[in-house]
């Protein structure tokens, strides 16, 4: 039972810790306003990814299936993703006051929950993650594994979350406005990627198949 727990806490802490969007903007956050703005987007994305959690483990992961559902999530994540680039963007053309530690100019938490909830890699992770670690397990009912995947898993993505917005805090005292400045440049440009990568994402799986299968039965008609 420690081992299973044990398995699932770090299968938690390696997912949170992967880069992408959530953790970018945790940075861009933390090392302007301190650790609760960067704690709160990285809770927030947990709450998002405990939410796939539930979708993913049950049959309600079946309705993200449909196209239409896949397109509409895909289009609204990538959209948020450019807003934040763009707002990183400003950012580092605004003038910086290294002061404003704990500040509140932000929706820090809700912005955690939507990094995590408009990204469709969560179905898919939890829906290919739930199957493979209880056919793991054997001898405990399946209840049993869930929740032990879900409960590790969270205490993993729970220790990332402390983790990093404690280090990018204790940071701040070591960067100065131009570094600070580069940094949001960089953010900007990561999210711009992700934006970009989630569209190509899209349109290489979802869209482009559709249209080549319209044009196949065409052709045969």
């Amino acid at each position: 039972m420690i081992s299973l727990i044990i398995t699932a806490c770090v299968l938690g802490f390696v997912y949170s810790a992967a880069p992408g969007a959530v953790n970018t903007e945790a940075l861009r956050r933390g090392l302007k306003r301190g650790f609760m703005p960067a704690f709160s987007v990285e809770i927030g994305a947990l709450l998002g990814d405990l939410l796939w959690a539930v979708v993913g483990l049950t049959g309600v992961a079946l309705v993200f299936h449909f196209l239409a559902v896949q397109i509409i999530l895909g289009i609204a994540g990538a959209a948020f993703l450019l807003r934040m680039a763009w707002m990183s963007f400003l950012d580092a053309r605004k003038p910086i006051d290294l002061n404003q530690s704990g500040t509140k100019e932000q929706r820090d938490f809700l912005t955690g929950i939507v990094f995590s909830i408009a990204n469709p890699f969560g179905i898919a992770f939890w829906g290919g993650i739930g199957g493979g670690f209880a056919a793991r397990i054997t001898g405990m009912p399946l209840m049993d594994k869930l929740v032990i995947l879900f409960v590790g898993f969270a205490a993993g993505a729970f220790a990332w979350c402390v983790g990093i917005s404690l280090l990018v805090a204790w940071s701040r005292k070591f960067i100065g406005e131009k570094l600070l400045r580069g940094i949001f440049t960089l953010s900007s440009l990561a999210m711009a990627y992700f934006a970009l990568e989630m569209l190509w994402s899209l349109i290489h799986s979802t869209i482009y198949p559709m249209f080549s299968t319209r044009t196949q039965l065409k052709i045969t008609k």
